[in-house]
């Protein structure tokens, strides 16, 4: 019976130490910065494949046009937040969400969705 509560005792120990690692992992995210050059031609590769990857996922034929203005930020990858113009009359303002992995050498569209101009 012993050997019981001991490891229980020590479970309900650790087991809050892990809970807070995993949430101050969270608050410590790095703050979003402004990119400074929206035609660096990564960014616009990075618009781009925003833009291709609705299109395949939404069967669509949005065509990109610019990049308006973004932010990234830096955890486990990187993250744009980009501002995009795309050749559709009615609703030419787009807001995309990718993430980059560059270990996996990946792009990832998280959200895209339209937006104001």
């Amino acid at each position: 019976m012993r050997p019981q509560i001991l490891l229980l005792t020590i479970f309900l120990t650790v087991l809050p130490l892990l809970a807070s690692a995993g949430v101050s992992r969270k608050l410590m995210a790095k703050p979003w910065e402004p990119i400074k050059d929206v035609h660096d031609p990564h960014v616009q590769a990075v618009g781009k494949f925003a833009v291709t990857a609705f299109n395949s996922k939404n069967h669509t034929d949005l065509v990109f046009k610019d990049i308006r203005e973004g932010d990234t930020q830096a955890d486990r990858g990187t993250k744009y937040y980009l501002r995009l113009l795309v050749a559709k009359p009615e609703s030419p303002c787009y807001v995309a969400l990718v993430l980059e992995t560059p270990r996996q050498k990946s792009l990832e569209l998280l959200s895209f969705e339209g937006d104001n101009c």
